[in-house]
């Protein structure tokens, strides 16, 4: 909805026809028709908790306080999304997806004007480990769209009907809340290809997706679909065609510069001590993913506590990662489960300080 259409059911639900409700119309972008009555609900009864039939700003915004304070308790309280700050590396991923969420917001008047189509959907596509959820999360935090989340699985049930019903409650559930983002982790199991299942599940699962993606069932404005794949050969082709999920982003195993970057950002949460050689570290973990990084500091982390236990007990909160823990958990830490290009030095006992 637009602020106009907002401040329209404002007008239509609020007591007091007189005062201005613009603002609120701004602030309450993504809210749905029933959380905009909700909250209309709320200004009209701290009104009258004042005794009075005119509404000041102070109703308007003690409303909103305790609206957006319950909205989160039930939503957004249990997880925190992160930032594209928190995701290290992914360069032209970050670019990308800028252009395709962010962009035809900031720039709705360029867009009309030029003709260019808004995308319906984004699929991310690579190996395990390399970012694509975090990535997601991040740019849906970025975006500040309101977000339906989805776990392919979920949706599926072994009731006749019931699991296209559920696919058409959620991309309805994403148009009431738009502009709103609509993210399916692991696509895969929810729309692989027709004639895989003999149960015939998935093949009307997959039709009730392309029909809500056609915009048979109400349309898509406002809404955009994000998608996350480690096999994108096991999804119905019908799907990856344009008009649908549009662009295809491939995430996979950083370079040396994202590998440092991802470094970096690993240490704004881990306390890393000054010998620990980041850059060096980057240069012999080509093949490595994003979350072999991670697991090589989480292990080093790991290594410094139990050190700390042997000697003090613990008595010192604060782990600081040295480059005696680096080489010390280095070869335990090489990603073992997956073939994958990797330095030539890897394997053997290396020592990076």
């Amino acid at each position: 909805m637009e602020p106009e259409d907002r401040q329209d059911l404002f007008n239509d639900w609020v007591n007091d026809k007189y005062c201005d409700l613009s603002e609120i119309a701004q602030k309450s972008d993504g809210y749905s028709i029933t959380e905009i009555q909700k909250l209309s609900t709320t200004i009209n009864v701290e009104c009258a908790i004042r005794g009075t039939s005119h509404v000041e700003k102070c109703d308007i915004q003690k409303a909103l306080e305790i609206f957006v304070e319950g909205k989160i308790g039930k939503d957004e309280k249990d997880e925190v999304l992160p930032s594209l700050d928190d995701v290290g590396g992914m360069f032209e991923q970050k670019k990308m997806l800028e252009q395709v969420i962010i962009w035809p917001k900031k720039y709705p008047k360029l867009f009309e004007s030029v003709g260019v189509p808004v995308s319906k959907g984004v699929l991310l596509y690579g190996p395990s480990g390399c970012g694509k959820t975090l990535l997601a999360n991040a740019m849906i935090s970025h975006s500040k769209f309101s977000v339906v989340n989805v776990k392919g699985p979920e949706l599926l049930s072994k009731y006749i009907g019931a699991s296209e019903e559920n696919v058409r409650l959620v991309f309805e559930k994403a148009r009431s809340c738009a502009p709103c983002i609509l993210f399916f982790d692991e696509l895969d199991s929810l729309a692989p290809k027709r004639g895989s299942d003999s149960t015939g599940v998935t093949d009307r699962v997959v039709n009730q997706l392309l029909t809500e993606l056609d915009g048979a069932e109400g349309g898509m404005k406002g809404v955009l679909v994000l998608g996350c794949t480690s096999r994108i050969d096991l999804i119905d082709e019908a799907l990856l065609r344009p008009g649908r999920f549009d662009h295809h982003v491939k995430c996979t195993f950083p370079t040396e510069k994202e590998r440092l970057d991802i470094l970096e950002t690993m240490k704004k949460n881990v306390e890393v001590s000054d010998d620990v050689d980041l850059l060096g570290i980057a240069q012999i973990t080509n093949g490595w993913s994003g979350a072999d990084l991670q697991t090589l500091m989480t292990n080093a982390q790991f290594y410094m506590s139990r050190k700390s236990a042997a000697e003090d007990g613990l008595e010192d909160d604060l782990v600081v990662v040295t480059s005696e823990a680096i080489n010390a958990v280095f070869n335990d830490s090489f990603p073992k489960s997956r073939p994958s290009p990797v330095d030539t030095r890897i394997g053997q006992k290396v020592t990076l300080a």
